[in-house]
This record gives C-alpha cells, structure tokens and sequence, in this order.
C-alpha cells in the first residue's frame, strides 16, 4: 500500500539484462574476495605456495569461469531475442 503511494503511476524501474549480469558477477566477486580473505587467513597469513594456489583457483578458475560463462549467457540471451518474433 505504502508503494503505490510513492510510486503512483506505477511504472518501475527495471533493470536492464547487462545491468542485471553486471550486479551478478559484482555479488559474486564480491563473494570470492572475501572467501580470499577468510582463505589467506587460514593459511596462515602468510603468502606462501598454498595461499598462491588458493587465490588463484578462486579468482582465475572460479571468478573467471564465471564470468566467461555470464558473458556468453548473455550473447546467447541477445541472440535468440533478436531471432524471435515476438518479445516477451
């Protein structure tokens, strides 16, 4: 109720798809540095062999696949869009 008030016409904004892929792989992100943070400090605190390949398992294979495969949702997204007749 206390929406409609502010909002009286009704229309929201909404976010855009490259909007929405953008804020994911932001959370995400977000999410691997600290992840990294709670690593490098079970390791040790030190900068060593294991910490090195933790922070590049999390930040290459983890991060970079994700985002490889939000970049490529993506395409795909646009793609079947602009080869469907009818939008949603």
């Amino acid at each position: 109720m206390a929406d409609n008030k502010r909002n009286p016409k009704g229309d929201e904004r909404r976010l855009t798809k490259f909007q929405e892929y953008f804020y994911a792989n932001l959370l995400f992100w977000g999410f691997l540095a600290v992840v990294a943070l709670i690593s490098f400090f079970t390791c040790g605190a030190v900068w060593d062999d294991v910490t090195s390949g933790v922070m590049e398992f999390l930040f290459v294979i983890l991060g970079g696949g994700f985002t490889l495969v939000s970049v490529l949702d993506y395409l795909y997204e646009n793609y079947t869009q602009q080869q469907s007749p009818e939008k949603k």
